[in-house]
This record gives structure tokens, C-alpha cells and sequence, in this order.
């Protein structure tokens, strides 16, 4: 009971401390409010004198600004960098000192046109200087670009030139008259054709930056205009709002000091019948409010006092219990969004693909960081609320193409359209070669979402490994046929020179033999020439004739871009030397070719063209062009075709390798190529090499040096083809040898067991399924080291590096050989110090 009476005390003692507090509050407020009205009209008073400043201060602004305004002219009519830079500061100084003078007026708020006005009118002068200085650059880059031409002598020339420097001051109308009349023309140099292009665009800029500078210059007269006449209202509001309220306050003064009276003896009645309902109900209120209290701090297990009261107290203790169990619910569901919030928060900011979302009036409400750095898009430009079109033209200022997946164009505004109502999927490709995957699904109370992936290595990965594996099933290909196909020339290369060597032989079947063997040797180069193309194989540059190239590759380009293309040559250079890798040089024109042929499909012609060039700076130079007569190249391409990846074929059709390749290959040389191309007017490559002025490669045929023959030797022929091995048999007996023969290197090695060694062993790496040659040189050198052993065979070095591991240090001897290389490979390893 004492505990009760306390706490009961403590309750009542303050409410009525608190009563008593503003009873007395209330007789202060009535005196010190009789008070303060006496004194607000003697403030009002002084308020008045404080508003006729900011009138003045406002007056001045107006003039101030229509003076600033007045220099603006003068600011675009600068003929110099100095006389711009003495405007500019006389405009910022009288710009400060417009700020200076806004920043006394107290009273600017009230007018928000009026500074949104001074902001404009700031940034309208800043934006006028910054165009003016780019006039004047315009203008010195223009006298520039026109300086060299007005050298030019010649009367086409000297035409052309006239009319770019009428050009240069024309109006927007005659400028494209003229831009016009200057594209048609055909008699102009291509120097001055290259040199057009440049001033017709910065005549261009320039007429575009003189309307921007007209536009400006109204601004700024529509401004000060809307300044003056912003003022005039602001000094009129201030005025008359001021007179205004000075009349009402008076009056309300008075209706005040009586009102004051009334309320203060109604407080004091008020102050007396609330304590003693206060004192009544205080006792419950605090019991309810204890509880609400614990609430707020989480405790929610608790009774409620005073639920079945039927008054106000009773009612919100039942309300109470019901806030009580929603705060429960409340709590879990709060907990539960929070984790799930936290969980989608941080997938939606880490996921590597971008994503954004728009409303139903396509406006941009979401998006993550990912967005921003796949379209390189700056955060400051990127707000919610920001429409479609103005992110896509943001995104339009890197160049760029849609397509949908199956590399067809795509229209955006249909596109756009379409997104809200279905899932839409296409890719944009630019011209850096990056491309982004758009992945749109509509939303339920409209809007779309949208995933953007990048798919730039992926694409990229893929066209490698599409190009790698038919480089690869086109090296396993001529690979495997190189063998076979080199032994049947073998065979008939041997048995030809065999012929040629018959001294019984008619002019005219030497003849034939030439012949064919001439077409056997044709055949061996080009079957060279296909294995270096599908392995790219690394060859070493060596003096070479253009013209013996050409002519050499001539069947393979006939045979590669088909019967129906005209093949010619007008080779001016046949004698003159560049130091190229020949393999490489033969695979670069190949490329060409096959491209050519691509720009042809309906047939056409094909030229090869040689010529030699001199150039007073940078020396002798061997020019080789290839041209067609095909559908040519677009402008906006030309400058992209040497890039790795890129090409305008369809989808599986080229992998944009080519090119590159070419051109990488060019200038490892010490070269250049250059490409001259039009739509409807064929394409022309052109590649300068350096001329060589040192002597030319020897001759590898071995037809001018005599034939070394042996003296009945024992030759070892093992060889599992049987044509080859006749006709290898009938080579050494020709030379002088005694051949033995075998087919495997198991019988090889059961006959020199049996009847001795021979001088030599000449064997085929490949022997079918038994030992190779490599295995059967190796079982030599451990049994009869001595005993000296030729290996040969029709594949190139690189796959019997893979498919038999042959020693780098191990000479293999090229199937087909001639009777001359055999003869001296022979005499070589039988020298006392091989």
C-alpha cells in the first residue's frame, strides 16, 4: 500500500506540477503576448525599412543584367584568343559582381524564376565562351587544311581548289551544292580527294557551331528580357505583399490584445477540470503505457490491465492486444524480408551479367553496377527515371549494330515496342568487335526486365576453335593423303628421269617426258603448297622472284575460286627480287584470292600484277595488287577488314582470320598493304615489298650440276610400296649402285644377318604395320654403327615429329626425289667423314 501511494504520488505530483506550469505559462503569455503585439508593429515598421534595400538591390540586378547581356555579342564576334580572353574576364567580372549583388537581396527565395534565370543566363555566357574558342580553332584548323592546296598548279586542280576555298566561307546551302558538285567529280587528283573530305565536314561544324552561337545570343537577350520583367514582379509582390500585411497585422494587433485576455482566463478554467480528470484516469493510462513502453523495446509476453473497461481506456487496452499481436507477426515477416532483401541485394549487385528494369513508360527504375560498366555508361547521366530513348542514345554514341541470333538486322523501335508484351532476345555487335546479348522479359504490371551478358570471348572463343578445327581436319586431311600421293610421284618422277636418261630416246618422246615430268613436279609443289596451307607451317624468308610465284601458284588459284573466274597476270617485275618467306607469301595470295572469289560468286575477273616502284625517300619497291571485278567493299568497312575476327561472310562461312593474317605477315616483312575498294567497283589490294639487291636463292633442282654415280655399291632399298620401290631399284642401278630390296624392316634386318652388311641402307619411314624406318635406323646405329642409313619419306617434317617422334638431328630425304638429289645423297653419306 505505502509502494502504491508512492508511485501514485509520483504520477500526480507530476501532472499537477505540469498543470501548475502552464497555468503560470499561460498568465506569462498573456502578458508577454500583450506585449509582443505592441511591438510588432514597431517591427513591422522596420521591416518595411528593410524592404526598400532589397527593392534597390533589385533594380540594380535588372540593370546589371541587361548591361552583362549587352556584352554578349561582342564575346561571339572575337576575332582572336587574346581579344576572347579579355571578353571572357570582363565577363566574369561583371558576372561576380551579379552574384555578389543576388546573394544581399533577403529576399530571393520568395522569386525561384528569379534565380533559375541568373543560373541560365551563367551558364548560357560560359556555354557562348566555350563555343567562341572552338570557333576560333575551327577557323585557324580550316586555313590549315586549305594552306597546302593552294600550291597546286594543275588546272583540274587548281578548279578544285577554288571551289574548296569557296567552300571554306560558303553558306549552309551552297556548301552542300558545292559537297555535291565535288563528289561527281572525275578529274581531281586523289590527293585532293582525300583532302575535300576533312574541309567540307569542318565547314560543316562550323555553320552548325554559328547557328548554336545565334541560338545562344537569343537566349541570352530572352533571358535578360525575362530578368527585367521578373524583377519588376518581384519588387511589385514585395510592395504590395508588405502593405498588406502591415494593414492586417494592425488589425489583428487589436482583435489580439482582446482574444488574449479571453483565451488566458479559458486556460485557467480548462487547467482546473483537467487535473481532476487527469488525476482520474492516470492511474489505468499509466498501467497501459508501462506496457507499450516494454512493447517498443520487444517485450511482448505480457498481461493487459484493464481490457474490460467500456471506456476510451478500455479500448485501447483491447487495442493494445491487438497491436501487441500484429507487432508479433510483424517482427518475424520484418526479419524474414530483411534476410531475403540482404540475399537479393547482393546477387543483383555481384552477378556478371548487367540488368535493368523499366516501368510501363519504359523509364529506367533499377539496374546494378553491371549495367553501367558493360555499356560504359557514366553514373552521373544515369538516374531512376531516365527514359529508353535517352539511355540508347547514349549507348548509340559507340557504333555499333542489332542483330538477332541468327545474324539478321534489327529494327530497335520495333523492337522496343515489342519488349513489354513478350520476350524479346537479339545481340548487338560493335565495331570493336565486343557483343552484348539482350535478354528482355515482360513484367506483370508492365515494364520489362533485361539481362545484358557479354559475349565478346565466347564469340571470339568459338570462331577460334571453329577456324582451329578445320585447320586441323584439313592438316589431318592432306596429311594423311601427303604420303600416298608422294609416293605415286615418286614413282612416276623416278621412272621419268629414268626415261629422260634413255640415250635410244626420240626428240619428240623426250618431249613427252619433259612433259610429264615437268606436270609430276607440278603436282609434288602443289601438294607442298596445300601442307603448308593447313599447318601454317613456319618457313624461312629467302630471295624470291614475285613473277615465278605467281606463275608457279597459278593452277592451285585456278583450281581454288573455281572455272568460272578469269584469271591474269600482267607481271612487270619477273625480275626483279624480294626477301620474303615464299611458303607465306604463297598462302597470302591465296587469301586474297579466295576473297576475291568470295566478291565474285557469279563470275568475274581475277588479276595478279606486278611492278616495280621507286620512291626518292624510302627506296626500291616491289608493288604485287590483286584485284577483281567483284561487288566491292562499303566505305564504313574498309577500315575494319584487317581486323582479327571480322568479316562480312555469313555466319560459318569465314572466321576474319585471313586479312589479318595478310596483313601481319606484310608487315613482318618490312612492307605495307593498302586496299582501294568501292560497292559495284571491285576491290584492289596492293603490297609494297622492299626490293632485294643482294643475289638470288640457288636453285635446289640440281639440273645444272652433274650427276655423281657410284661404283657397284650395295644400296639396302626398304620400301613397302611396290611402284616405288621398282622404280627406286632402277634409280640406283642407273647411278651405278647394286640395290638389294625389302619390304619390312624385319626382312631387312633377317637379310643383313644373313648375307652381311651392304654400304648402305635407304629406307621409308612408313612401312606399313610393322617397324618404321625410325626404329629400324635406331636398331642399325646400335648393332652396326658404322653402317650409314638414309631415311625418306612423303610427310611433312612436322608429322613424323608427331606420329613417329623423329629426332631434330635426323635428315630425312623429301619424297619425290629426283635422281639428282638421290645421287647426291647418296654420295654425301658415303663420304668417309659423314
Amino acid at each position: 500500500m505505502p509502494r502504491r501511494a508512492l508511485s501514485m504520488h509520483s504520477v500526480r505530483a507530476r501532472l499537477l506540477i505540469a498543470f501548475a506550469s502552464i497555468m503560470v505559462a499561460a498568465l506569462v503569455l498573456a502578458f508577454v503576448g500583450w506585449r509582443s503585439l505592441t511591438d510588432t508593429e514597431t517591427a513591422l515598421e522596420e521591416l518595411r525599412r528593410e524592404i526598400l534595400p532589397d527593392i534597390s538591390h533589385s533594380l540594380e540586378l535588372a540593370e546589371r543584367t541587361a548591361s552583362l547581356a549587352s556584352l554578349a555579342p561582342f564575346v561571339a564576334e572575337a576575332s582572336s584568343p587574346s581579344q576572347l580572353q579579355h571578353d571572357r574576364n570582363r565577363l566574369q567580372q561583371r558576372t561576380e559582381q551579379l552574384k555578389q549583388l543576388a546573394g544581399r537581396i533577403r529576399h530571393l527565395e520568395s522569386a525561384p524564376q528569379l534565380r533559375q534565370l541568373l543560373e541560365r543566363l551563367y551558364a548560357t555566357l560560359d556555354e557562348l565562351i566555350a563555343l567562341t574558342r572552338q570557333a576560333l580553332f575551327q577557323r585557324e584548323d580550316l586555313r590549315q587544311l586549305l594552306y597546302p592546296l593552294e600550291g597546286l598548279e594543275s588546272a583540274e586542280d587548281r578548279r578544285a581548289v577554288d571551289q574548296l576555298l569557296a567552300a571554306a566561307s560558303a553558306p549552309r546551302q551552297e556548301l552542300e551544292r558545292l559537297e555535291r558538285r565535288f563528289g561527281v567529280s572525275q578529274d581531281i587528283s586523289p590527293e585532293l580527294a582525300a583532302s575535300a573530305a576533312p574541309v567540307f565536314a569542318l565547314r560543316h561544324r562550323q555553320l552548325d557551331l554559328q547557328q548554336r552561337q545565334g541560338y545562344l545570343l537569343a537566349s541570352v537577350r530572352s533571358i535578360s528580357d525575362q530578368l527585367s520583367a521578373e524583377v519588376k514582379g518581384f519588387v511589385d509582390s514585395l510592395q504590395q505583399r508588405f502593405g498588406q500585411q502591415q494593414q492586417a497585422l494592425s488589425a489583428t494587433v487589436r482583435k489580439g490584445q482582446i482574444r488574449i485576455l479571453a483565451i488566458s482566463l479559458l486556460a485557467l478554467l480548462a487547467l482546473l477540470a483537467g487535473t481532476a480528470l487527469v488525476l482520474n484516469l492516470t492511474r489505468n493510462l499509466q498501467a497501459v503505457t508501462g506496457l507499450m513502453t516494454r512493447l517498443a523495446a520487444g517485450v511482448t509476453g505480457q498481461a493487459t490491465p484493464a481490457v474490460q473497461r467500456r471506456d476510451e481506456i478500455g479500448s485501447l487496452a483491447r487495442a493494445f492486444n491487438v497491436f501487441r499481436e500484429n507487432s508479433r507477426e510483424l517482427q518475424s515477416i520484418t526479419e524474414d524480408l530483411r534476410r531475403q532483401q540482404r540475399l537479393l541485394q547482393t546477387v543483383f549487385d555481384n552477378i556478371n551479367d548487367g540488368l535493368s528494369v523499366f516501368d510501363r513508360d519504359q523509364r529506367l527504375v533499377a539496374w546494378n553496377p553491371r549495367y553501367l560498366g558493360i555499356f560504359d555508361l557514366p553514373p552521373a547521366r544515369v538516374q531512376r527515371g531516365v527514359t529508353l530513348q535517352r539511355l540508347q542514345a547514349l549507348m548509340a554514341e559507340a557504333p555499333h549494330g542489332n542483330r538477332t541470333l541468327d545474324n539478321r538486322p534489327l529494327d530497335m523501335t520495333e523492337t522496343n515496342l515489342q519488349r513489354p508484351s513478350k520476350p524479346v532476345r537479339f545481340e548487338r555487335h560493335y565495331r570493336d568487335g565486343r557483343v552484348i546479348e539482350f535478354r528482355s522479359q515482360p513484367m506483370p504490371d508492365g515494364g520489362f526486365v533485361t539481362l545484358y551478358s557479354d559475349l565478346t570471348d565466347r564469340k571470339a572463343i568459338e570462331s577460334q576453335l571453329r577456324q582451329a578445327q578445320k585447320m586441323e581436319v584439313l592438316g589431318q586431311l592432306t596429311g594423311g593423303i601427303a604420303h600416298d600421293f608422294n609416293n605415286l610421284l615418286a614413282a612416276v618422277i623416278g621412272n621419268l628421269q629414268l626415261l629422260e636418261q634413255q640415250r635410244d630416246l626420240s626428240d619428240k618422246a623426250g618431249r613427252y617426258g619433259q612433259r610429264a615430268l615437268a606436270a609430276a613436279e607440278r603436282g609434288a609443289s602443289l601438294v607442298q603448297r596445300l601442307l603448308a596451307f593447313s599447318r601454317k607451317q613456319q618457313l624461312h624468308p629467302e630471295p624470291q622472284s614475285l613473277g615465278g610465284i605467281i606463275e608457279g601458284m597459278l593452277d592451285l588459284v585456278e583450281y581454288s575460286v573455281g572455272s568460272q573466274i578469269d584469271i591474269r597476270t600482267r607481271l612487270e617485275a619477273e625480275e626483279d627480287l624480294v626477301y620474303v618467306d615464299p611458303g607465306q607469301l604463297e598462302n597470302a595470295l591465296l587469301n586474297l584470292a579466295l576473297n576475291s572469289g568470295a566478291a565474285m560468286p557469279d563470275g568475274g575477273t581475277l588479276t595478279f600484277s606486278t611492278a616495280l616502284e621507286q620512291d626518292a625517300k624510302q627506296g626500291a619497291w616491289v608493288l604485287v595488287e590483286v584485284g577483281d571485278t567483284g561487288h566491292g567493299i562499303p566505305e564504313e568497312l574498309r577500315e575494319r577488314v584487317f581486323d582479327p575476327f571480322f568479316t562480312t561472310k555469313e555466319v560459318g562461312r569465314g572466321s576474319g582470320l585471313g586479312l589479318s593474317m595478310v596483313y601481319g605477315f606484310v608487315r613482318q616483312s618490312g612492307g605495307d598493304i593498302t586496299i582501294d575498294s568501292a560497292p559495284g567497283q571491285g576491290t584492289r589490294i596492293s603490297i609494297r615489298l622492299p626490293l632485294y639487291r643482294g643475289p638470288a636463292a640457288e636453285s635446289d633442282s640440281g639440273q645444272s650440276q652433274p650427276l655423281q654415280y657410284g661404283n657397284g655399291q650395295q644400296v639396302l632399298l626398304v620400301e613397302d610400296d611396290g611402284l616405288v620401290l621398282e622404280a627406286v631399284e632402277d634409280m640406283l642401278a642407273e647411278l651405278g649402285y647394286e640395290p638389294l630390296s625389302c619390304r619390312s624392316a624385319e626382312e631387312a634386318l633377317n637379310l643383313l644377318e644373313r648375307d652381311g652388311l651392304p654400304d648402305l641402307v635407304l629406307s621409308d619411314i612408313n612401312l606399313g604395320s610393322g617397324r618404321t624406318g625410325i626404329q629400324l635406323r635406331a636398331q642399325l646405329a646400335g648393332r652396326w654403327p658404322d653402317l650409314p642409313c638414309i631415311l625418306a619419306s612423303g610427310l611433312p617434317r612436322d608429322l613424323l615429329d608427331s606420329r613417329y617422334n623423329l629426332p631434330p638431328d635426323v635428315p630425312v630425304l623429301a619424297k619425290p626425289y629426283r635422281l639428282q638429289t638421290l645421287a647426291q645423297a647418296l654420295s654425301d653419306a658415303m663420304r668417309p667423314n659423314a
